[in-house]
């Protein structure tokens, strides 16, 4: 089935799905910026701009390590820094739009 909505805007407030792109100089942008909020206790106007290195954890691969592993296509398990300094771990499922230069993330809590 196939539902299209009017507002995606506010759909994507509403969602529970974390979906997110990051662009070539790593800037993780939140495209349901609600839901990571959500997850990891940021306001959503802290986590926009962020880049995805901002928010891993110290002695963990790099942004550019976690990116280098994409064309394998396979969900990439990561650990992220909340805002109360918890840790939480993510699997990132990644899709590459070589078009457009940019991954598109979908992640959920592990």
């Amino acid at each position: 089935m196939l539902a299209l909505c009017t507002s995606p805007g506010r759909t994507c407030e509403q969602s529970g799905l974390m979906l997110a792109r990051i662009l070539p100089g790593g800037v993780f942008e939140l495209l349901s910026a609600s839901a990571w909020a959500r997850a990891l206790g940021y306001p959503p106007y802290e986590l926009n701009g962020k880049c995805l290195h901002d928010l891993m954890l110290p002695g963990d691969p790099g942004t550019g390590e976690v990116v280098g592993a994409l064309p394998a296509a396979l969900p990439t398990q990561v650990t992220l820094r909340c805002k109360d300094e918890r840790r939480k771990c993510f699997r990132l499922h990644w899709r590459v739009d070589s078009y457009d230069k940019a991954v598109f993330v979908l992640a959920d809590e592990v």
